[in-house]
Protein backbone atom coordinates (compact mmCIF):
# COMPACT_ATOMS: atom_id res chain seq x y z
CA UNK A 1 0.00 0.00 0.00
CA UNK A 2 2.99 2.20 0.62
CA UNK A 3 4.49 3.93 -2.68
CA UNK A 4 6.94 6.64 -3.65
CA UNK A 5 6.15 6.77 -7.68
CA UNK A 6 3.95 9.88 -7.71
CA UNK A 7 5.44 13.24 -8.91
CA UNK A 8 5.80 15.92 -6.83
CA UNK A 9 3.23 17.28 -8.48
CA UNK A 10 0.37 14.79 -7.65
CA UNK A 11 1.46 14.84 -4.50
CA UNK A 12 0.78 18.79 -4.54
CA UNK A 13 -2.25 17.70 -5.56
CA UNK A 14 -3.56 15.50 -3.01
CA UNK A 15 -2.34 17.52 0.07
CA UNK A 16 -3.92 20.32 -1.49
CA UNK A 17 -7.25 18.56 -2.01
CA UNK A 18 -6.89 16.52 1.48
CA UNK A 19 -6.18 19.85 3.54
CA UNK A 20 -9.28 21.82 2.73
CA UNK A 21 -8.63 24.03 5.91
CA UNK A 22 -4.83 24.66 5.14
CA UNK A 23 -4.11 23.76 8.28
CA UNK A 24 -0.85 21.84 6.88
CA UNK A 25 0.23 24.02 4.03
CA UNK A 26 -2.16 26.18 3.72
CA UNK A 27 -0.39 29.90 2.31
CA UNK A 28 3.00 27.60 0.99
CA UNK A 29 3.74 28.55 -2.66
CA UNK A 30 3.84 25.02 -4.51
CA UNK A 31 7.03 25.93 -5.37
CA UNK A 32 8.34 25.78 -1.74
CA UNK A 33 6.32 23.06 -1.04
CA UNK A 34 7.51 21.05 -4.01
CA UNK A 35 11.57 21.88 -2.13
CA UNK A 36 9.76 20.83 1.59
CA UNK A 37 8.75 17.58 0.18
CA UNK A 38 11.61 17.19 -1.75
CA UNK A 39 14.23 17.50 1.25
CA UNK A 40 12.46 15.28 3.60
CA UNK A 41 11.96 12.67 0.67
CA UNK A 42 16.03 13.15 0.54
CA UNK A 43 16.24 12.47 4.26
CA UNK A 44 14.24 9.57 4.49
CA UNK A 45 11.19 11.54 6.22
CA UNK A 46 8.38 11.60 3.79
CA UNK A 47 5.70 8.98 3.19
CA UNK A 48 3.36 8.19 0.63
CA UNK A 49 0.46 5.82 0.55
CA UNK A 50 -1.11 5.09 -2.00
CA UNK A 51 -4.13 2.64 -2.56
CA UNK A 52 -5.24 1.08 -6.32
CA UNK A 53 -3.05 3.47 -7.57
CA UNK A 54 -4.09 6.83 -5.88
CA UNK A 55 -2.74 8.75 -3.12
CA UNK A 56 -4.65 8.11 0.10
CA UNK A 57 -2.22 9.43 2.66
CA UNK A 58 1.26 11.69 2.86
CA UNK A 59 3.46 12.39 6.21
CA UNK A 60 6.04 14.53 6.77
CA UNK A 61 8.25 12.96 10.13
CA UNK A 62 12.07 13.58 11.20
CA UNK A 63 13.91 11.24 13.58
CA UNK A 64 15.78 14.23 15.78
CA UNK A 65 16.49 14.84 19.39
CA UNK A 66 13.69 17.15 21.22
CA UNK A 67 15.66 19.95 21.32
CA UNK A 68 15.61 20.43 17.66
CA UNK A 69 12.26 20.48 17.47
CA UNK A 70 11.69 24.33 17.44
CA UNK A 71 14.62 24.61 14.58
CA UNK A 72 14.13 24.43 10.67
CA UNK A 73 15.28 22.40 8.27
CA UNK A 74 16.68 19.26 10.36
CA UNK A 75 18.10 16.16 9.02
CA UNK A 76 16.91 12.60 9.96
CA UNK A 77 19.48 11.64 13.01
CA UNK A 78 19.57 8.34 14.17
CA UNK A 79 21.06 9.13 17.36
CA UNK A 80 17.71 11.22 17.88
CA UNK A 81 15.10 10.08 20.93
CA UNK A 82 12.35 11.67 19.27
CA UNK A 83 10.16 11.63 16.56
CA UNK A 84 8.24 15.20 15.42
CA UNK A 85 5.61 14.75 12.89
CA UNK A 86 4.75 18.05 11.21
CA UNK A 87 2.45 17.01 8.64
CA UNK A 88 0.09 14.08 8.30
CA UNK A 89 -2.74 14.29 5.76
CA UNK A 90 -4.92 11.05 4.76
CA UNK A 91 -8.31 10.88 3.42
CA UNK A 92 -8.78 7.10 4.40
CA UNK A 93 -8.59 5.58 8.05
CA UNK A 94 -5.97 2.44 5.76
CA UNK A 95 -3.94 5.38 4.64
CA UNK A 96 -3.44 7.02 8.10
CA UNK A 97 -2.76 3.22 9.40
CA UNK A 98 -0.48 2.45 6.55
CA UNK A 99 1.90 5.88 7.34
CA UNK A 100 2.06 4.28 11.21
CA UNK A 101 3.07 1.17 9.67
CA UNK A 102 5.86 2.40 7.24
CA UNK A 103 6.88 4.60 10.46
CA UNK A 104 7.56 1.09 12.55
CA UNK A 105 9.34 -0.24 9.70
CA UNK A 106 11.38 2.67 8.69
CA UNK A 107 12.15 3.40 12.61
CA UNK A 108 12.71 0.57 14.96
CA UNK A 109 12.07 1.28 18.34
CA UNK A 110 10.19 4.10 17.37
CA UNK A 111 7.72 2.90 20.68
CA UNK A 112 10.55 4.11 23.25
CA UNK A 113 10.60 7.50 21.59
CA UNK A 114 9.32 10.87 22.61
CA UNK A 115 6.40 11.43 19.92
CA UNK A 116 5.52 15.34 19.19
CA UNK A 117 3.70 17.63 16.70
CA UNK A 118 3.22 21.30 16.62
CA UNK A 119 -0.02 21.95 16.81
CA UNK A 120 -1.67 25.81 17.15
CA UNK A 121 1.97 27.14 17.22
CA UNK A 122 3.13 25.10 20.48
CA UNK A 123 5.12 22.32 20.64
CA UNK A 124 3.13 18.74 21.86
CA UNK A 125 3.88 15.82 22.76
CA UNK A 126 2.10 12.76 21.33
CA UNK A 127 0.27 9.63 23.38
CA UNK A 128 1.81 6.89 21.64
CA UNK A 129 -1.32 4.70 22.26
CA UNK A 130 -3.04 7.21 19.37
CA UNK A 131 -0.37 5.73 17.58
CA UNK A 132 -1.28 2.09 18.04
CA UNK A 133 -4.84 2.30 18.14
CA UNK A 134 -4.34 3.56 14.15
CA UNK A 135 -1.88 1.17 13.78
CA UNK A 136 -4.40 -1.65 14.49
CA UNK A 137 -7.09 -0.15 11.98
CA UNK A 138 -5.07 -1.20 9.07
Amino acid sequence: MSGSNHPMAEVITFIRSADRKGLCFGGWPDSILEIYLGWHHKNGGLVLVEEQGDLVAVAVGTKMFEGDIDKHWVPWNEEGDSLYFSDILATTRKGMAACVDELDQRVRGWKELKLFAIRHGKKKRLQRKVFEKLWSAA
